[in-house]
């Protein structure tokens, strides 16, 4: 994989607006879903080397998989829309991780200072997601309805979110499902990230 430009939208939600969002999606025609339990950790340098770059490392595990991630937020835009680079390859732990990185498109030198340095667990996420791959024409993207727990320092919070991520074809589409989304449940953005909302604990 090489450079990758994640967008997505990000939105509030609790147990009610996580059923209509299925509803709303299972109405649609061409909708697959799955159920995806995933626990993530997050990683940084004693020194915090990731955060001073605005870069996060995760291991996370998805049912069967392990999959490494670093994350390097690019860009914020209007109306909820985040978009940052990353990149993910599978690895059991975050040095291999890190290790293989590169070759998939992340940045060498910060793989490597990484890599060269303590690694400290920041956070944990757990949670379940019910991923819904949702066509419209050309485009394609993937609804993700999350519900678990985000765990930092011994303290613990619920987390209950919905994503609309843009997988390929028509930008503007995209756009549209998300504010056809927006106004049939009333939602309310969500700026911060897990990783950000796990370490305000």
């Amino acid at each position: 994989m090489n450079k990758t430009m994640e967008k997505e939208y990000k939105w509030r939600a609790n147990d009610w607006l996580l059923g209509q969002a299925l509803l709303w999606a299972s109405s649609r025609i061409g909708s697959q879903s799955r159920t995806i339990h995933m626990q993530s950790r997050y990683y940084d340098t004693l020194d915090g080397l990731l955060h001073s770059r605005q870069a996060a490392l995760r291991l996370r595990r998805e049912n069967d998989r392990s999959v490494c991630c670093l994350k390097l937020r690019n860009q914020n835009t209007p109306a909820g829309m985040r978009a940052h680079e990353e990149y993910q390859c599978e690895a059991v732990s975050v040095q291999e991780g890190l290790s293989r990185l590169p070759a998939h498109g992340a940045p060498r030198e910060l793989c490597a200072q990484a890599s060269a340095a303590p690694l400290e667990l920041i956070c944990e996420v757990d949670f379940r997601r019910c991923a819904i791959l949702l066509q419209e024409g050309d485009t394609v993207c993937e609804l993700a309805l999350d519900e678990g727990t985000l765990r930092h320092g011994g303290r613990t919070a619920p987390l209950c979110e919905i994503e609309l991520e843009y997988v390929a074809g028509s930008e503007q589409t995209f756009h549209v499902l998300a504010a056809e989304l927006v106004e049939h449940l009333s939602l309310v953005p969500e700026p911060e990230s897990k990783l950000a909302r796990a370490i305000a604990l």
